[in-house]
């Protein structure tokens, strides 16, 4: 009877659970967002693994992306990927998923085989500069991207003018920093409970992710029931927290920036926001050159609000919840949204790809946003994403043109070392020629006992240049520029001996290689070949302070600039970054040495030094290399004794 009774109140309970939920208890209840996440405001403590936690550089971010926030090692360019970094708050946060999903879907349909890879460097509530510093930070770290994508524009409108009106707090300081240093008695008594609800909860929530709770409908119900009252229970404390006065102290509040008037009136909302944007405006512009120099693409995105004018038809639900007139966004879009539209036709005007994304919902009345803030259901964020992908596609194309080109020069070296593997040359070839480069820039071409037979072929000269710029506009495809001569009518001598001797002067541009020989017209093929890397090795050292030392003597500029690769196989698998376990070896390669007039001395030799990361090392394999065109100009190998 006890197990018939438990089986029915089982039955009317996973009935209840689908008339209040929609949808039978199944495997377990489905579990929202952690209690107190209903707002972007809710505090919770620094401890909570769950929670956000104060970063000296960046303010408020999540404990759980630290890693990806810190960039740790920093990400670094791959065959085959696009890799992508997303800016932005919250919203760009919650729309990162669909972001990904939209750009898997659009390389799939252009039948492109590369694999985006999108990293978050996004948060709840971040505002500029915070997406520029994180920026500059992961660069700084040695951090590469293809593509750096901002989404931003609600934070630095609203939380401005909040932070300094509603928080006295400097209005570009992180927003919530004043939460993120608790002080007074009264506030850490408030914090604790939170935190102490917060944790009943997520023990709740594990043993509903549990057997045999999971699969109760009875359990599900009042574990719902409970995690509803505890989100109002600690929307109720953070409001309560919200009340405190607060202690002023330079720490949390910052300067109080624009100073107050000296008659003690308030500020101009509207000035406030002014210079709000012009940070938004400036933050932007130091984005594109950051991106610039680092080899990357910038696209700055303004998103989609229901608070701007005539932007969307909303829906009944929209107006009912989503929509409060009593927010600040209201004010703060009906005075400031004009005069952020200047400043993106500026940053148009400016060469930056920007693009005000606030009309794309004008055709779409059904429900799209979640909350009465900013943030959108799945539906908005499907369509956000398609819409940024589709202004993206250009940088798309580009990046996967670079990556067809990069695998096809990887091809045509491949094909030309197994020629040489299949063909070797031996001096035995009657129409073989020994070349030499001369001090003078110039090929010269000579053999013993030659007689007018060795010379009838033509001679072929393939260079392939330093900068893709100097190839030639028939030659690009190829990754060189092919000369040709002939033997007699450029200047070729027999002597009284049997010596023939031929020179040929190389072309004044940066050379990496040649490829030179003689071939059979009609054909095209060679019937001999020789290669000549101009001059590029440097000496490579393993230095006692655990940097790498990279020298030579006649040194130009150009043997600086030529991009670096640097491989550093770990002698502890586990300081592999994340997606390099397939290669055996992290990546570090870089764009080159710079500035060169402090590099290059007096009497032309260079010594540069590279640090090298802080683990166990097994081995290093750097050399120099050229993206435009293929193709190794030279490498070494350095094998360093495990510990």
């Amino acid at each position: 009877m006890a197990v018939m009774t438990l089986l029915a109140i089982e039955v009317m309970a996973q009935a209840a659970y689908y008339i209040a939920y929609g949808e039978f208890n199944g495997a377990g209840p489905a579990i929202p967002p952690p209690a107190g996440g209903a707002t972007a405001n809710a505090v919770a403590m620094p401890t909570d693994a769950g929670s956000r936690i104060s970063h000296p550089y960046y303010g408020y971010t999540r404990s759980e992306a630290a890693a990806t926030l810190n960039q740790t090692p920093p990400p670094r360019r791959e065959d085959g990927v696009a890799l992508i970094a997303l800016l932005g708050g919250s919203v760009a946060w919650q729309a990162a998923p669909a972001f990904r999903s939209a750009l898997a879907a659009w390389f799939q349909a252009h039948a492109i085989p590369l694999r985006p890879v999108v990293l978050e460097l996004s948060h709840l509530g971040w505002k500029q500069p915070q997406q520029m510093i994180a920026i500059a930070n992961t660069l700084a770290l040695g951090g590469e991207y293809d593509i750096i994508v901002n989404l931003d524009g609600y934070n630095e409108l609203v939380f401005t003018e909040n932070l300094y009106f509603g928080h006295h707090q400097a209005p570009f300081f992180p927003h919530r920093w004043r939460r993120s240093l608790v002080n007074t008695n009264a506030e850490k008594l408030l914090v604790s409970r939170i935190y102490a609800l917060r944790q009943r909860q997520q023990r709740l929530d594990a043993r509903a992710a549990a057997e045999p709770w999971r699969r109760s409908a009875l359990y599900g119900i009042v574990n719902r029931y409970l995690r509803t009252r505890t989100t109002a229970q600690i929307r109720a404390l953070n409001h309560d927290l919200d009340q405190i006065p607060a202690e002023y102290a330079l720490e949390s509040h910052g300067p109080i920036w624009p100073a107050e008037p000296d008659d003690g009136a308030a500020p101009d909302p509207a000035d406030l926001s002014r210079i709000a944007l012009r940070v938004w405006y400036r933050s932007s512009v130091l984005l594109a050159d950051l991106s610039q120099a680092a080899g990357a693409e910038y696209y700055h995105f303004q998103q989609p609000n229901q608070y701007v004018p005539d932007a969307k038809p909303l829906s009944d639900q929209e107006l009912a919840d989503f929509y409060n007139p009593q927010s600040g966004a209201v004010r703060a879009y009906q005075y400031a949204y004009p005069q952020l539209l200047r400043f993106g036709a500026e940053l148009r005007r400016q060469g930056i790809n920007y693009y005000d994304l606030t009309q794309i919902f004008a055709d779409h009345p059904e429900t799209l946003y979640s909350d009465d803030c900013c943030h959108l259901n799945a539906r908005g964020n499907e369509l956000l994403a398609a819409s940024m992908v589709q202004h993206l596609a250009p940088a798309l194309r580009r990046h996967a043109d670079r990556s067809r080109a990069d695998r096809a020069a990887a091809d045509r070296t491949a094909l030309a070392a197994a020629l040489r593997e299949s063909s070797p040359i031996h001096a035995v070839n009657k129409l073989y020629f020994d070349v030499q480069l001369t001090a003078a820039d110039t090929l010269r071409y000579s053999r013993d006992d030659c007689h007018p037979g060795d010379t009838v072929a033509p001679f072929a000269v393939q260079i392939t240049p330093v900068d893709a710029a100097d190839l030639r506009p028939g030659d690009a495809d190829s990754g060189y520029n092919r000369y040709e001569f002939s033997f007699d009518q450029d200047g070729g001598v027999i002597d009284a001996a049997g010596r023939c001797a031929v020179e040929y002067q190389l072309p004044q541009y940066d050379i990496a290689n040649v490829l030179t020989g003689q071939y059979v017209p009609g054909t095209g093929q060679l019937r001999w070949q020789a290669r000549i890397t101009l001059d590029w090795g440097f000496a490579v050292a393993h230095t006692a302070a655990g940097a790498l030392r990279y020298a030579r003597d006649n040194c130009r500029p150009v043997h600086l600039a030529a991009r670096f690769f640097l491989h550093i196989t770990p002698a502890n698998a586990a300081d592999l970054a994340p997606g390099r376990a397939e290669h055996g070896y992290n990546n570090y390669d870089f764009p080159g040495f710079g500035p060169y007039d402090e590099i290059i001395d007096a009497a032309g030799r260079c010594v540069v030094e590279r640090e090298l990361p802080d683990y166990d090392i097994a081995s290093i394999l750097t050399g120099q290399y050229l993206p435009a065109v293929g193709g190794r100009l030279w490498e070494t190998r350095i094998d360093l004794a495990p510990p």
